[in-house]
């Protein structure tokens, strides 16, 4: 099934000139290519209504999307959901994979981190693409939702970064606003049972 392109809304026009431009002025081989490049950036952060203190999309080049895993944890029928530090929205257990690390690692590790509990690997429920609900120093991330089963542990949120953990039955979960955005799909999709979905 052929699925529509995303529309190249403004904010998204600007985040491609962005990324381009930080190439450009990596790759440029002469100061009046870098200057222009460098011009094409400020325009895109104008563009983005970006604050002047915020980063650059990417410090790295070519300017790549980055990895991260979001592990979809079901004890019998319910699911475990983080509510999340920094927005106050209730979201799948996940984060950046480090370096070296397998994705199934990376999930595993990332939901003990934030949840205290073990969870074992089941299978992809897919990948999906954060940039239509990014935040605005978020990265263009492309999410690997992992589903799996409790294997151990108990309840204990990671104070740094989550204010809740709960196991959540299928018919009780937060309205669909009150999640971090992108999630809320993500859960339809594990619930479902959904495998192998690309965004």
């Amino acid at each position: 099934m052929n699925r529509p392109e995303k529309p190249l809304t403004p904010a998204r026009i600007a985040e491609i000139l962005e990324a381009l431009s930080l190439d450009g002025q990596h790759y440029a081989n002469n100061t009046y290519d870098k200057k222009r490049y460098a011009r094409i950036e400020e325009m895109a952060r104008t563009l983005r209504v970006l604050p002047a203190d915020v980063p650059p999309l990417s410090r790295i080049t070519p300017v790549t999307p980055k990895v991260g895993v979001d592990g979809a944890v079901f004890r019998d029928s319910d699911i475990l959901l983080i509510r999340r530090g920094d927005t106050g929205q209730w979201a799948l257990p996940g984060g950046a994979v480090e370096l070296g690390e397998a994705p199934s690692e990376a999930v595993r590790r990332e939901v003990s981190e934030e949840t205290g509990i073990v969870m074992s690997v089941d299978n992809l429920v897919g990948v999906f693409d954060n940039w239509m609900d990014r935040r605005v120093t978020a990265h263009h991330l492309y999410h690997v939702v992992v589903r799996g089963q409790f294997a151990g542990g108990t309840l204990n949120p990671q104070p740094e970064e989550v204010l809740e953990v709960v196991w959540c039955k299928p018919g009780e979960l937060p309205r669909p606003e009150e999640f971090h955005p992108g999630h809320y799909e993500r859960i339809l999709k594990a619930l479902q049972g959904t495998v192998g979905y690309v965004d």
